[in-house]
Order: C-alpha cells, then sequence, then structure tokens
C-alpha cells in the first residue's frame, strides 16, 4: 500500500491542475443542463391537446381549456416537492386554491 501512495505521488505533480479542473467543470454543466433539459415543459402537451380535441365551439374550447388546467396543476405539484421556491409560494393545498390554480380541496 505505501508503494503505491509513494507511485502516485510521483505522477501527480506530471497531470496539470487545469486538466482536472475541466472534468469537473465539464460535469458541473453537464449536471445543471440535464436538470434544465428535463424540466416538465407543458408546450409539447399543449400542442397535443389543440391538435387532438376537436371542435371550434364553446364545449371544445372548454376541454382544451380543462385540460391544460390540469397540465399545469400537475406541474405546480410536482415543482412543489422539487423547488423550494415553489414550495414557499405555495406552502399548503388551501394557497394553491386561493392562487385559483385548483377550485377544489
Amino acid at each position: 500500500m505505501f508503494k503505491l501512495s509513494i507511485y502516485c505521488d510521483q505522477y501527480a505533480e506530471q497531470i496539470p491542475v487545469t486538466f482536472i479542473l475541466g472534468f469537473y467543470v465539464t460535469l458541473v454543466v453537464n449536471r445543471w443542463w440535464n436538470q434544465f433539459v428535463n424540466l416538465p415543459w407543458p408546450d409539447r402537451l399543449m400542442f397535443l391537446i389543440s391538435s387532438c380535441v376537436q371542435g371550434a365551439d364553446e364545449h371544445g374550447r372548454l376541454l382544451r381549456r380543462t385540460l391544460m388546467r390540469y397540465v399545469n396543476l400537475t406541474s405546480l405539484l410536482i415543482f412543489r416537492s422539487v423547488s423550494t421556491a415553489v414550495c414557499k409560494r405555495f406552502p399548503t393545498m388551501e394557497h394553491v386554491v386561493e392562487a385559483g390554480v385548483c377550485q377544489c380541496v
């Protein structure tokens, strides 16, 4: 074990610090980028709902609006369990109801 530490100590000075920091920065940036990419954006679901739910009348409009309200409520409930800022804004379901996002408790 002691020979291994001496061997590593001899070659530790040959590896530049910027080389190691480059790997670290890449790791950190990739982690944050993956978190951003995996955020649930409602755009694709909104386009899917608007293209699949037929009707230019009042019933079709209400159905599309209701479905998107459910999508927004689901996103809010997910973000409440993940984000501290959203959890501070909506600490309980009563706050969600008071904000008008949900109609019932």
